[in-house]
């Protein structure tokens, strides 16, 4: 594991990476296009308006009170949902962490 990966993601490095993964897939990628890669239907408003992400941030950033790692998504709509990523099991080893 290289130093500056320690620092980024700690003793957490699943969850943080899990973390970082959603977020970047949900502010990265159009919210229709995800839904049609899942084969899943639109989110629209009653005016046939798309609903977006207008905001993806880590529980630390949007003030969200807890220990755990997770994603606070806010949409277009006025919705409000919390991602949270729960661990059951810790790996059994060691694990590295390799830059591509």
């Amino acid at each position: 594991m290289h130093d500056d990966d320690r620092d980024e993601f700690g003793e957490y490095a699943h969850e943080e990476i899990l973390q970082a993964l959603v977020m970047h897939l949900l502010t990265t990628a159009d919210l229709d296009q995800l839904c049609d890669d899942a084969d899943l239907p639109h989110l629209t408003l009653a005016d046939g308006t798309p609903v977006t992400v207008t905001s993806a941030r880590v529980y630390r950033d949007a003030g969200v009170l807890t220990l755990d790692r997770g994603v606070w998504l806010e949409l277009s709509d006025g919705s409000v949902f919390g991602l949270t990523i729960g661990v059951s099991r810790r790996p059994r080893e060691e694990v590295t962490l390799h830059r591509p």
